[in-house]
C-alpha cells in the first residue's frame, strides 16, 4: 500500500526490472477517480521517485526504515 494523508491505497500494476520500480494508485478527486502513476530507481539504501507527470510530477526519496 501506499499511505498519505489521504489514507492507505493499494498498488496496482507493480514491476521490478533490475533497480527500477514502477506502479499505479487510484485516487478519489471529487467523485473521480484518477490512477497516479509512481516511477522510482533503487539506490543503496533509499528509493527515490518521481509520482504524476509534465509539470504536475514531483519527486521525494523512501528511506528503509531502522530499528
Amino acid at each position: 500500500t501506499v499511505a498519505s494523508q489521504m489514507g492507505e491505497r493499494p498498488i496496482e500494476e507493480g514491476k521490478v526490472s533490475g533497480d527500477e520500480i514502477s506502479f499505479a494508485v487510484t485516487v478519489e478527486f471529487g467523485g473521480q477517480s484518477r490512477k497516479m502513476m509512481y516511477k522510482g530507481k533503487v539506490a543503496g539504501e533509499e528509493i527515490k521517485f518521481t509520482v504524476g507527470q509534465g509539470e504536475r510530477a514531483r519527486e521525494f526519496t523512501a528511506k528503509r526504515a531502522t530499528s
